[in-house]
């Protein structure tokens, strides 16, 4: 009753009250967490490796996180897969590359998904776990594709050249090549040049999908690519540091996806292309 009074009383102290609630985080994590990262990781990389060990990580309160440091080498794509517990609400992870500056999120996303990075360099990153909203045991499981050959030498080097009549198109084709090798291309590219473009595309379940967007280099500085699920509800993005852009999902429910380029800096021409296997 004292205690309740005083959570009453005072606006702080309700909120804190409200923090609390619940019982603790169990000491041990349901033993299925591993199981199910790695089924988001592995149905996406089909033809890749599985990379290192299970990463697991427990938040006791909101926004708690966790880090893990990973040698990644460049001209590969790393698929990390991951599952939070029942009390995981919603979860975020962020990733750094060897100098410290950080390259890519998914924040605020379904306690269960994926979330996929290329590197152009090989070295030390930082991968942090977050439990955005409730707490809890969460696990990640890493897979990794190798960059064909001729598409190594091509994304995302190829992107950066200095060149008036740089083929966009080519240099999704390389970044495909590289990022979900077997994959096919799902239609035609789509093409802009304002500062965003919103286009559709049709989803299959039992299916993963690849969203790759290119800007003029050097006139193009950042492109942002967003996807949105049939009911309107944001499933994924990448806010890239670069003129190259690419977000990954296997669909669980069929019907029209929407998905969003956007240059973040820069103005300039872009293409976009969708990628199926």
């Amino acid at each position: 009753m004292v205690a309740s009074r005083a959570c009453l009383a005072l606006g702080v102290l309700l909120t804190a009250c409200r923090r609390d609630a619940g019982p603790p985080v169990a000491a041990a994590p349901p033993p299925d967490l591993p199981l199910r990262a790695e089924t988001e990781s592995h149905t996406a990389a089909t033809n890749g490796e599985r990379f290192g060990d299970v990463m697991m990580g427990v938040s006791h309160e909101e926004d708690e996180a966790t880090d893990f440091h990973l040698q990644l080498e460049a001209a590969h794509c790393y698929w990390f897969g991951y599952a939070g517990d029942a009390r995981v609400a919603k979860f975020s992870l962020y990733i750094w590359d060897p100098s410290g500056k950080r390259l890519d999120s998914a924040r605020g996303k379904k306690p269960q998904g994926l979330f996929t990075h290329c590197a152009t360099q090989s070295g030390i990153y930082r991968l942090q776990g977050k439990v955005a909203e409730g707490k809890g045991h969460f696990a990640i499981v890493a897979y990794r594709t190798r960059a064909a050959a001729t598409a190594s030498a091509a994304a995302p080097e190829v992107a950066k050249v200095e060149s008036p009549k740089t083929d966009l198109a080519a240099i999704i084709e390389a970044q495909a090549a590289a990022a979900a090798p077997g994959a096919k291309r799902v239609g035609n590219y789509f093409a802009g040049s304002a500062d965003s473009s919103d286009w559709f595309t049709v989803m299959e379940p039992g299916h993963c999908y690849w969203i790759i967007g290119a800007g003029e280099p050097k006139k193009v500085k950042r492109l942002y690519v967003y996807l949105w699920d049939p009911k309107s509800h944001r499933i994924t993005e990448n806010r890239s540091e670069s003129d190259v852009a690419m977000v990954g999902h296997c669909a669980k429910e069929p019907g029209m996806y929407k998905f969003q380029v956007k240059v973040e800096s820069g103005k300039g021409d872009y293409k976009a292309g969708v990628f199926v296997k």
